[in-house]
């Protein structure tokens, strides 16, 4: 039996291991800042498909950190944008997860600020959310 537990504990730790090695092959992370990819790169719990919806979530989410030279339409259209994204993407990985994620991307106060800009412009958007087509946004 002790067997049995050390063969299952050592399986289970060479897969959490291994995902973290296979990750970068199935998972483009192009486009996304090199810290992010690599705390989502090096966290063993995330599943693959995961990686796949934070990694398209933090490209779309980086969009924000240059709203600054955007005009006001733009940011209103990039508010909705990550309205849409957000909504889309909490239908397949945890609001935790996500909020992790913007913690990583936005860790510096002037980011921050940026992001509360957008939110801000966010919450005066409503969107029906029946009218939302998620099925090829992640």
């Amino acid at each position: 039996m002790k067997l049995w537990k050390k063969l299952t504990i050592c399986t289970v730790v060479s897969l959490l291991g291994a995902c973290s090695l296979i990750s970068p092959l199935v998972v483009d992370y192009n486009g996304v800042r090199r810290d992010v990819a690599t705390a989502i790169n090096q966290n063993t719990l995330l599943s693959i498909s995961s990686r796949h919806v934070l990694v398209a979530y933090a490209k779309e989410q980086q969009k924000i950190l240059s709203s600054q030279y955007q005009s006001e339409d733009q940011q209103k259209r990039l508010a909705t944008e990550r309205a849409i994204g957000t909504y889309c993407a909490l239908q397949k990985v945890s609001d935790k997860k996500l909020n992790w994620v913007d913690s990583k991307i936005f860790a510096l106060p002037e980011q921050q600020e940026k992001l509360k800009h957008n939110q801000s412009l966010q919450n005066k958007i409503h969107i029906n959310s029946a009218e939302i087509d998620c099925t090829n946004k992640f």
